[in-house]
């Protein structure tokens, strides 16, 4: 037998007060001889045996009693089965540790439940064994204990936010770790826990939360005749899936281009109708999938819209619903003020040429000389070719670093004094006959990446004779003998971009602009989206979380931001909401990778059929409890007075 609270044990020294004090009151009484009351005490001498017996029974069941209420507070566990338990081994506590991700609501071709539902069913068919047990559920969106007096509850549309779906991610280590520190709190004796999930990699990241599930299986270990831990494991497959999510919003004057990334499971070539939503205006849309992972950049006018507003992309039904609408809004924008630096005054013009705005207008110059802070005031983007000293050195330095975004040309010139911002190899040359080839670069996404329409930039007909490839950084594209044709650098809240040849005659053929204007005309739309007025957020995020004023717009009166994903206007904003892009993961874990994390224990793999018996372990209080009343019982029955006989109250009254 053990004790959830042993230290209560230490009430048994209140087991002997009753001794205590009929100790005390034998030193009250002093006997004295009296000649009178001899022969009276003989007569009774019979009967005193009788009465000193008593006594002592009374003190007896006193003891006991208070010992029997110790034991109860100690609140002691026995086996399951034990006579002690007075119970059929139910455990005191059925927890359902529920995954609400947006993943969990996915179907299948045999069944028309989503994930979540298919949980919910679980959770009945695991507490049917048990009935007389207490029901909690703690979910991944919520984190918090909702108590319910029946499974059937937890199907009621009334507690949809407890139990619907969302558009959230999860952290289910966090979750469970939650669940076995409530349990800790509340003193619970003995727990079945059911966690259900469809094993969505980026909702485990068992890698991140290794000191987690080393805390959860050191808690689980230590109870382990307590809390048992049993797993279902939905992760079926969908056989068919089209997923939008959205990487980026273009804004141009009269335009707003997203730029979106499709993914599909099954089937071939097809062409998909999509729907959409302008500002409360519907369209359709078409879109080639010639692959299974396509960047789609869709145009929507907005000559006659208004200044700010939403858009909501829709793709056609089937077996993921969760991932196939996205979000987003726009506002007003201004380009964003570009302004070059070079040392070749050729070079110079070729850039802001490459670089200027709808209007025609060229990029700004900004003198070699006299170059501060104050020249970049307003500046979102800066083109630089030519030495860095260490002063010019900082002032990019802090450029970048509070989020502007400098494009680096390489210096004419070897020079030992290099940027500590970046660094470049020593000059390469080829002969007259024969040129540097490009051919591996990122065509999905980035400066790089192919038009809307599919089209390749022409990178590799580049004829390039003279380069200075950059040391640092993450390459985006690659010559054909691996060394870095454009890499990229992050640095605080900006981006490092270094080409590795210069757009002069000299050097290459970039003068064309086949490559040099696309590339940076990218990225000042890049820029330019990230100036607009807009607010976008991922549900169960702490902004989310946050926001008490919102209103949602559309049909959906009901919806928060924290768990449902769509247009609001938060704080006087219009503000998109979507899913975290972690719920576009395709990996799914296997239950045995979880069970590796969890080596002192061995957790039940749950089928949706259960066969339980009465749990391991059991509370044994309520037998103290009835023990302890008995034993009063008997003690006040002890102490009443023996009734007289009638015969002999009548001669004693004659």
């Amino acid at each position: 037998m053990t004790f959830l609270q042993p230290i209560a044990l230490l009430g048994l020294l209140l087991a002997l007060i009753p001794i205590i004090i009929h100790l005390l009151n034998l030193l009250r009484h002093r006997t004295v001889p009296w000649a009178a009351t001899r022969f009276l005490f003989q007569a009774q001498k019979s009967s005193s045996r009788i009465s000193k017996l008593k006594r002592w029974l009374t003190l007896l069941l006193r003891v006991l009693a208070l010992a029997a209420l110790t034991f109860m507070i100690a609140r002691p566990m026995t086996g399951g089965d034990s006579l002690f338990s007075l119970t059929n081994g139910s455990p005191e506590v059925l927890v359902l540790v529920l995954d609400r991700s947006a993943s969990m609501e996915t179907t299948t071709e045999k069944d028309s439940l989503t994930k979540r539902q298919k949980a919910l069913e679980a959770f009945q068919s695991f507490a049917r064994p048990w009935k007389e047990s207490r029901l909690v559920v703690l979910d991944s969106a919520l984190e918090e204990p909702f108590f319910t007096d029946n499974t059937d509850s937890i199907k009621d549309e009334a507690l949809q936010r407890f139990f619907g779906p969302t558009d959230t991610a999860a952290d289910l280590p966090g979750t469970l770790s939650k669940t076995l520190d409530w349990l800790e709190e509340t003193k619970v004796g003995t727990a079945e826990i059911l966690l259900v999930s469809d094993m969505q990699s980026s909702n485990w990241e068992l890698q991140r939360n290794a000191d987690i599930m080393e805390k959860i299986n050191r808690i689980l270990s230590e109870k382990k005749d307590s809390w048992k831990l049993s797993f279902l494991n939905l992760a079926d497959p969908p056989p068919y899936n089209l997923s939008l999510s959205l990487d980026q919003v273009n804004r141009m004057p009269n335009m707003v281009e997203p730029v979106l990334n499709l993914r599909k499971k099954g089937r071939g070539k097809e062409k998909v109708r999509l729907s959409s939503q302008v500002n409360g205006k519907s369209e359709v849309l078409e879109v080639e999938l010639v692959s299974q992972s396509v960047l789609w950049r869709p145009n929507f006018d907005l000559t006659n819209e208004p200044e700010e507003g939403w858009i909501s992309i829709l793709c056609p039904d089937d077996f993921c619903q969760y991932d196939n609408i996205c979000y987003l809004t726009y506002g007003s924008t201004e380009p964003p003020q570009v302004a070059v630096r070079a040392s070749n005054p050729r070079t110079s013009l070729i850039l802001r040429s490459a670089s200027q705005t709808e209007q025609s207008e060229l990029a700004d110059a900004i003198p070699l000389s006299g170059f501060s802070e104050k020249d970049l005031l307003s500046r979102k983007i800066l083109i630089h070719q030519g030495q860095i000293n260490s002063a010019v050195d900082q002032v990019l330095k802090d450029f970048v670093v509070k989020g502007g975004l400098l494009v680096l040309f390489p210096p004419e010139v070897t020079s030992s004094d290099n940027s500590k911002l970046l660094s470049w190899n020593p000059l390469e040359e080829k002969l007259e006959d024969e040129t540097f080839q490009v051919n591996n670069w990122r065509e999905d996404s980035g400066l790089l990446a192919n038009s809307s329409d599919g089209n390749r930039l022409p990178l590799d007909r580049l004829a390039i004779k003279r380069r200075r490839t950059p040391q640092q950084g993450e390459t985006l594209a690659y010559y054909s003998d691996g060394k870095p044709f454009l890499s990229s650098l992050t640095l605080g809240k900006g981006v490092i971009y270094a080409f590795s040849t210069l757009p002069i005659s000299s050097w290459s053929s970039m003068s064309n602009g086949y490559v040099l204007v696309p590339a940076l005309q990218r990225l000042i739309e890049e820029s330019s989206s990230s100036n607009s007025f807009i607010q976008s957020w991922f549900c169960g995020e702490k902004e989310s979380k946050d926001s008490n004023l919102f209103e949602p717009i559309g049909d959906a009166k009901d919806n928060v931001p924290y768990l449902h994903a769509g247009i609001y206007r938060i704080n006087g904003r219009l503000t998109a909401v979507n899913r975290p892009k972690s719920e576009n993961d395709t990996l799914f874990l296997k239950t045995e990778q979880i069970f590796k994390k969890l080596p002192n224990i061995s957790p039940r793999l749950f089928d949706d059929e259960p066969s339980y018996g009465p749990t391991g372990r059991s509370e044994a209080w309520s037998f103290f409890l009835i023990l302890c009343l008995l034993l009063l019982l008997v003690e006040a029955l002890l102490g009443q007075p023996a009734a007289t006989p009638k015969n002999k109250a009548i001669s004693n009254d004659a």
